[in-house]
């Protein structure tokens, strides 16, 4: 300190300066050198030797084709076939996807849990607004599949989608809603976007993750066909998939949101296939 009543202490530059809620001591918003802190932007975390093991289960249950492996289990098969040896593919398609996606879900939650559940502090931030955008995403991403399908002339079908609808007239709506609201989209979620980009994005530009990640998921779709497929149906699943991942990326990669836009999407579906799809004449 000094006697001198000319003379003032010097402090650090900013120091005592307060405006538009900054701490003393801070640098005012919109001032050089102020740290943007308006958005939560989460680590998904450095890869783990479980991230490895989900997603080799991931490729051998669904690319290699081992789901196929439970038909060999004795008398399952069986459970699904009539009288007159007819096989209802329908609920028989549904029993081993439950399988496949109950051992995948078991293993994506151990591999991630800990992050899934930090990324909803999104929510601490505009809370209110990023659940009111959920269904307006999903409405726009209707609007868009509805003028391919204008622009086409004719309702456009994938193979993945028929086999939904086939599932849906042999298999209880509880079930149903398990495997494709929950489980599904929880797996695609983690797979999709908290690895390809949340994780990859590490050493790959994020948006670069993000086109990666929004082709895989909508070709992976197309795996029953072989890939052989009419590229008009992609539309649809690249819709979604852009939709999901930059809500993903704008979030601050929080792996909760990218799942509950999915689950709603998927829920909407669903409904609409046990309530309004029966209603209507055959072959639409």
């Amino acid at each position: 300190m000094t006697d001198d009543p000319q003379q003032v202490p010097l402090q650090p530059a900013g120091a005592g300066v307060v405006s538009h809620g900054a701490s003393p001591g801070s640098i005012p918003p919109g001032w050089p050198g102020r740290r943007p802190q308006d958005r939560i932007v989460l680590d998904p975390g450095r890869p783990t030797w479980m991230d490895l093991v989900t997603v080799l289960a991931y490729l051998l249950i669904f690319i290699l084709g081992a789901a196929v492996l439970v038909t060999l289990i004795p008398g399952f098969r069986e459970q699904f076939t009539e009288p007159d040896g007819t096989l209802n593919e329908g609920s028989f398609t549904f029993s081993i996807n439950l399988i496949s996606y109950s051992v995948l879900t078991v293993l994506a939650l151990i591999a991630c849990w800990k992050p899934f559940i930090a990324s909803f502090r999104t929510f601490k931030q505009y809370g209110w607004l990023k659940i009111g955008l959920i269904p307006v995403i999903w409405f726009g991403c209707i609007m868009v599949n509805a003028l391919v399908v204008m622009a086409a002339g004719q309702p456009i079908k994938s193979a993945n989608q028929l086999a939904i609808e086939e599932m849906t007239t042999q298999v209880a709506f509880l079930p149903m809603v398990l495997v494709t609201v929950f489980m599904a989209p929880f797996v695609e979620e983690y797979i999709f976007r908290h690895l390809m980009i949340g994780k990859l994005s590490r050493w790959i530009n994020v948006w670069v993750c993000v086109v990666i990640s929004m082709v895989l998921f909508a070709l992976i779709h197309f795996l029953s066909t072989g890939f052989n497929f009419d590229p008009v149906q992609v539309i649809p699943y690249l819709t979604l998939a852009a939709a999901i991942t930059v809500a993903y990326v704008l979030t601050g990669k929080s792996l909760a949101y990218a799942t509950i836009l999915h689950v709603f999407n998927n829920l909407v579906s669903i409904i609409v296939a046990y309530t309004l799809l029966p209603l209507l004449p055959e072959g639409m």
